[in-house]
């Protein structure tokens, strides 16, 4: 049993180094047990002295390590609030990380990570995790291309699921505190005891029973948030009370209160009463002296009627609404562009994939190729796709040869290229616009390409030939293709990124999908366009796709 393997006397053997996986052979992350023995030990003091027992590994970010150095090198009170079975995926980036601060001590932690280039995120009120004295930091981890969520609590509030108001525990409160060692780096954690407190000062408000009920079932997963408890017999041995696990709570002004607990099969119940009378004494502590559980209930309801809609929106029209948690700083309009087979479509999923565990995160797409588009130039395209390399010489060469001449002067593949190439521009101007509203409401929009506006028929510029303007009919058609780029040249993305290689890389992941003139054209005006905006980043697509992965990460946290 996970209560057992957690148990001070247990002994977790040392896990053995998967291969070819190195981080897991240099990852250490040890137990180490508080002597209890010690009597006159300082409230919410870790004995480093102690031990370090093994504890079951996990591939740790790097970035854990060093910030918890930083931590214990300035002194700071702070630790981990949560199940240990949970800090193995918060420490790999796969999970929140809960860290109880002590207040005075916040501006201090907020100099370290800002220091390790960390980012505050901001949620809507009217989600279930804001509440007073309680953020979230996000601190990237550049060497693998994720980031750690630290959950950063000032005092632990207790409440409804939407009504976190009242403050039941904080640093000064937390009786012990045992340790783990994460990269040779000691972390404090809370202690079985502390831990088993907090939860059930949090179920004690999210319980719901009859009033004449004495026993109240505890869900699935609060006994997971409970499997530290000691183990309880499954049936009383003896009559009373005698298979009763009791909770003790101390409040201010001597006041104390207490929660039976007991197994019953494979459950775990909890004495119902005692909830109450928990409930009460936290509330009084807090000072809240009347009679608050209708209204705590009414601003739950509220708020949990407005989530559900906020959420039902959000899935009906994606995009319209601000996302759950975005940057501080706000929102970010990404381009990464480069020639055909350098990977932009494989690193922008990747990235978005990223960014949306906890941030608000969105593709764009702006080309002509299989992506989302309207129907109408989909219909048009597959007409005109027939003659897609004749189509390509039209627009791309300078119309001198007899085959370009005799297309223009037909007229009916110059009129449906035309119509095609102004049906691409409003579509990609209204996806420009599109994105840049998202950012605006807090999204991370990251796109594959981007339209330009300096040479015709390369990454996404402009279709419609220059020799087609003076033709009767088709040069309305010119001039509102060329209006429309010139303003999506106005709204420039916050961040645009070069995948640059040489042909070899793209040939041999694509072949056959591009000529190497082509693609060195396209590398020639990518060069232009860095002349032209000096804030244009370059990253060498020949690299792994880890590798350049990585680097599209660093420049895009830089510029949160």
């Amino acid at each position: 049993m996970l209560a057992e393997a957690l148990a001070p006397d247990a002994h977790v053997p040392a896990p053995a180094g998967a291969p070819g996986a190195g981080s897991w052979q240099d990852f250490a992350w040890r137990r180490k047990a508080v002597a209890d023995s010690e009597a006159d030990t300082e409230p919410s003091q870790t004995d480093r002295n102690a031990p370090f027992r093994p504890f079951e590994a996990a591939p740790a970010l790097p970035i854990a390590a060093e910030l918890f150095r930083a931590l214990n090198a300035a002194g700071l009170k702070y630790g981990i609030v949560q199940d240990l079975a949970s800090v193995q995926d918060a420490l790999a980036g796969r999970d929140d990380l809960d860290v109880l601060l002590d207040k005075h001590d916040y501006p201090v932690f907020c100099s370290i990570v800002s220091r390790m280039q960390g980012r505050r995120g901001v949620s809507l009120s009217c989600y279930d995790n804001v509440c007073a004295g309680r953020e979230d930091w996000f601190i990237p981890d550049f060497s693998r291309g994720r980031y750690l969520h630290l959950d950063t609590h000032i005092g632990v509030r207790v409440g409804r699921e939407f009504r976190k108001r009242y403050l039941a525990f904080d640093y000064a409160t937390i009786a012990r505190w045992e340790s783990i060692c994460v990269e040779d780096v000691s972390v404090p954690v809370v202690s079985p005891e502390d831990e088993i407190r907090i939860a059930i000062a949090r179920f004690a408000f999210r319980a719901r029973a009859f009033p004449w009920s004495r026993w109240i079932t505890l869900p699935d997963r609060w006994k997971d948030q409970l499997a530290r408890l000691p183990s309880l017999p499954s049936e009383p041995s003896l009559p009373g009370e005698q298979s009763l696990h009791v909770v003790e709570y101390t409040f201010g002004g001597g006041r104390k209160a207490i929660c039976r607990l007991r197994k019953s099969g494979d459950d775990l119940v909890a004495d119902y009463g005692d909830l109450a009378r928990l409930r009460r004494s936290i509330r009084e502590m807090s000072g809240f002296t009347g009679h608050y559980a209708v209204a705590d209930a009414a601003v739950h309801l509220v708020r949990k009627t407005s989530y559900l809609a906020l959420r039902l929106l959000q899935r009906l029209m994606p995009g319209r609404l601000p996302p759950k948690r975005r940057p501080v700083a706000g929102g970010l309009v990404v381009a990464v562009i480069g020639p055909d087979g350098v990977g932009k479509s494989t690193q922008v999923d990747r990235l978005a994939q990223t960014f949306r565990w906890k941030f608000g995160c969105a593709q764009a797409y702006v080309g002509t190729g299989d992506g989302r588009g309207w129907w109408l130039r989909k219909r048009l395209q597959s007409l005109i796709l027939p003659h897609r390399r004749s189509l390509k010489s039209l627009v791309q060469q300078d119309g001198n040869d007899s085959i370009r001449r005799s297309w223009a002067k037909g007229g009916v593949v110059a009129t449906g290229l035309a119509l095609w190439a102004v049906l691409i521009a409003f579509e990609r101007y209204a996806v420009v616009k599109r994105a840049h509203r998202w950012a605006t409401r807090g999204m991370i929009v990251v796109s594959d390409r981007w339209p330009q506006t300096l040479r015709r028929g390369y990454l996404d510029g402009p279709t419609i030939p220059e020799h087609l303007f003076s033709i009767p009919g088709l040069s309305a058609l010119a001039r509102l293709e060329q209006k429309l780029y010139q303003k999506m040249e106005e709204c420039r993305p916050h961040l645009i990124l070069h995948l640059v290689s040489d042909f070899a890389v793209s040939e041999q992941r694509k072949p056959g999908e591009i000529r190497k003139e082509a693609f060195d054209a396209r590398l020639s005006l990518m060069a232009e366009l860095r002349t032209r905006d000096k804030d244009i980043r370059t990253v060498d697509a020949s690299a792994s796709l880890e590798t350049v992965n990585r680097e599209l990460f660093r420049h895009i946290w830089l510029s949160l």
